[in-house]
């Protein structure tokens, strides 16, 4: 196995883009902002070896490319720890979060000769900003695993490419947007303002509480401090020509979260299409909101 670093060009004849939703050429391509797992099924009915790793570091995200000769494997990739293959024993990456890879069928050797194709013993630390280290599994029994030590937990995309075969892994920067205590507003184009559910995490220097929104339209939003250190988040549908707007949430009234900077979030219906929901905080600290897409939500990111 060889691998390198390099800022790759990845102009290629068939291109298929899997779990991200995205259709643009590579050039194009964005910050993924997706983080559920993707799977995906072999292109080939014969075995996919492996020969190869590369990394490169571009404007928005780093990139993972896995070179295969006779066709892509099947994949599943998502947040999990990642084991060797066969012994089962913890592989251990630099790096907050451990993005893992499965391949099957897949081989890192000849099934016919046991030569090896890639040598999985050798480890990649590029330290990019959110790709920060590689390593391998194992190879056994059709099944070759990888790792990705990562910065932080961020929007990943996985795609393939042939001509020749490649596996593609993005993941994404880091925002670079400050953190403030001034009012954020968006004026979205959703007609109702309807919160799914409500998530939440720990990340380094900061927590976050991500709203899942129904439907692919950007809602309309004020984020603002009242007194003390409760920041609340309005919620307004635009409505349409024959009815009047909604807003709900889908859980309970109260959610409580626990973390070091965020404590709780409470949702209020007011009605007419509006709605708010008050984020307790442990101190009156910086915040800064993203709207992402595909699916669409609202992330709400306060300083520790």
């Amino acid at each position: 196995m060889w691998i390198r670093t390099a800022v790759l060009s990845l102009t290629a004849a068939a291109m298929t883009i899997t779990g991200a939703g995205v259709s643009a050429a590579a050039a194009d391509l964005g910050p993924p902002t997706q983080t559920a797992p993707v799977t995906a099924g072999p292109s080939t009915t014969g075995p996919a070896l492996l020969t190869g790793v590369r990394v490169g570091r571009h404007d928005t995200y780093d990139r993972t490319v896995f070179d295969f000769t006779g066709g892509t494997p099947g994949y599943r990739v998502e947040y999990a720890p990642l084991y060797t293959e066969g012994a089962g024993d913890l592989v251990h990456l630099e790096g907050a979060q451990t993005l893992s890879i499965h391949f099957h069928p897949a081989f890192a050797h000849d099934p016919e000769t046991y030569a090896p194709t890639a040598n999985l013993r050798q480890v990649l630390t590029p330290r990019f900003p959110t790709l920060r280290q590689v390593k391998f599994g194992g190879d056994f029994e059709g099944y070759v695993s990888a790792g990705l030590g990562l910065a932080d937990r961020v929007g990943f995309r996985v795609f393939t490419l042939a001509n020749p075969y490649r596996v593609v892994v993005d993941v994404a920067h880091q925002p670079n947007q400050p953190f403030g205590t001034g009012t954020v507003s968006r004026t979205g184009t959703a007609p109702d303002a309807l919160v799914e559910r409500v998530r939440s995490g720990a990340h380094p220097g900061y927590d976050r509480l991500v709203f899942d929104i129904i439907g692919p339209d950007p809602v309309t939003f004020q984020v603002r401090y009242l007194s003390g250190s409760t920041i609340q988040v309005g919620f307004s549908g635009m409505g349409s020509p024959t009815r009047s707007p909604h807003a709900s949430h889908s859980g309970p009234a109260t959610v409580p979260i626990g973390l070091t900077a965020l404590k709780s979030v409470s949702f209020t219906i007011i009605g007419a299409g509006l709605m708010t929901a008050a984020v307790s905080t442990a101190a009156r600290h910086g915040f800064r909101v993203l709207t992402l897409s595909n699916p669409t939500r609202i992330a709400l990111d306060v300083a520790l």
